[in-house]
């Protein structure tokens, strides 16, 4: 996977520049696919690792996979400028999950893709990605980044994982002290600096998979925060649909602000936002997913 080349970072990276990829991420464990043996051209597999329960896999990990699987069809020429999936059934990390790319439109400047995951010959996720050409079009514009401390300063928020979780020992993960829920709106916020543990490979389409596999972590568990989270008793949470903006490339082996907002709950869902910034300012992607929320 190859595309947009990404400029030298804003901040030095202290970490020995020959410390290549030693994490689950940069070996490829959890975002890499693989060719299907006796499936035909195009179809690929992978395995996706436990989230929060150890029977239920990781979203993130499919939504880093099905991307990867629409990268497989496009040429260099073209990058992800955004996706739109829906989770249909859980997952397992047992088993082996079979993507498959349908070839929708070529264009000029945008190419479209639908990537279906199975699993046990049951489709679980299924996901539309648009892929486009760079284009010259002037300036940017964008709201200021929010002005939190910086990760130096933040404790480890992966703290109430086991040390051999995947999550864990691919992220580093140091989140800001939150507030209280705003009053009288509901809306919760949560700030956190996420970067992968080692130096990835200067592939573009490698980052944004990456991107993807981070996004999932942080955003629907917001909404988790009034009832004792990270891991509140009686008190059920799954993805049913994710959607992202990739709007310029960006490191995700360089530290990034995650701004997650969980806006509203209720019917048993629950909705966030989230956006990612670099530590220089600039807005790289944005977020939404919906949840299922079950108190019982």
């Amino acid at each position: 996977m190859s595309g947009i080349v990404v400029g030298e970072p804003a901040v030095v990276d202290e970490r020995d520049p020959d410390d290549r990829c030693p994490g689950p991420l940069g070996k490829g464990e959890h975002i890499c696919v693989q060719e299907a043996e006796g499936a035909g051209p195009g179809v690929v597999e992978g395995f996706c690792h436990a989230g929060r329960a150890p029977s239920r896999s990781y979203g993130g990990a499919a939504l880093a996979q099905a991307l990867a699987a629409a990268y497989r069809t496009v040429g260099d020429d073209r990058a992800v400028h955004s996706l739109h999936a829906y989770f249909l059934r859980a997952l397992s990390p047992a088993s082996p999950v079979r993507y498959t790319t349908d070839v929708v439109r070529d264009g000029r400047s945008y190419s479209m893709r639908q990537t279906t995951a199975v699993q046990g010959g049951k489709e679980a996720l299924t996901m539309s990605v648009s892929f486009k050409s760079p284009q010259d079009d002037g300036g940017w514009r964008q709201p200021d980044m929010p002005s939190v401390p910086g990760p130096e300063r933040l404790g480890d928020g992966w703290a109430f994982r086991p040390t051999d979780h995947p999550l864990r020992a691919s992220l580093e993960y140091r989140e800001v002290p939150r507030d209280a829920p705003h009053p009288g709106t509901g809306r919760i916020d949560r700030y956190a600096w996420i970067r992968t543990v080692g130096t990835l490979p200067d592939d573009p389409a490698l980052h944004a998979c990456v991107l993807a596999y981070i996004s999932d972590a942080p955003l629907a568990p917001t909404a988790l925060v009034p009832y004792g989270e990270p891991r509140p008793a009686g008190v059920a949470l799954a993805s049913l649909d994710h959607a992202m903006w990739f709007h310029r490339p960006a490191r995700a082996d360089q530290w990034l602000l995650y701004v997650c907002r969980s806006t509203v709950a209720g019917d048993g869902r629950t909705l966030a936002h989230g956006e990612f910034w670099t530590r220089d300012g600039a807005l790289v992607a944005s977020v939404a997913q919906e949840a299922l929320l079950r108190v019982r």
